[in-house]
C-alpha cells in the first residue's frame, strides 16, 4: 500500500489481521508522523493474508483534539491498539520493525 498524502480526516483501511482496531494519532505534515504512517502501512501490507480483519484510523490531533484527549494521547505519533477490552500503545515513528510486529501480533492473542 502506498500513500503519498495523508487525508484531512481519519482514513479507515481494512487489512487482514484481527478483529481489532488501530488508531494512529499524528501531527499532520511532521516528519515523525509521516514516517510512522508509512512504517505502519508497510507492516500491515507485509502481514496481509493472515486471514483476520483490523481497522486503521489515522487521526490528525489538530483536527480531532477531543478524540486524542479521550484516548489519552499526549505526544505524536502515538499508535493505540485495541482488541476486545485490551488496550496497548506505542509512541514514536514505528521504525523499530520487530517491536511494531510484536505489537501487532499481540493484538491477535486472545
Amino acid at each position: 500500500m502506498t500513500s503519498t498524502a495523508l487525508p484531512a480526516l481519519s482514513a479507515t483501511q481494512a487489512t487482514r489481521l484481527g478483529p481489532s482496531q488501530l488508531r494512529l494519532y499524528v501531527a499532520r505534515g511532521t516528519p515523525n508522523s509521516t514516517r510512522a504512517e508509512q512504517n505502519l502501512r508497510t507492516a500491515l501490507d507485509q502481514l496481509e493474508g493472515d486471514g483476520v480483519i483490523l481497522s486503521l484510523d489515522v487521526i490528525d490531533v489538530s483536527a480531532h483534539v477531543n478524540l486524542a484527549v479521550s484516548d489519552g494521547v499526549i505526544v505524536t505519533p502515538t499508535l493505540i491498539g485495541r482488541s476486545g477490552n485490551a488496550r496497548q500503545s506505542v509512541v514514536g515513528d514505528l521504525s523499530d520493525t520487530p517491536k511494531l510486529n510484536e505489537f501487532l501480533g499481540s493484538l491477535r492473542k486472545p
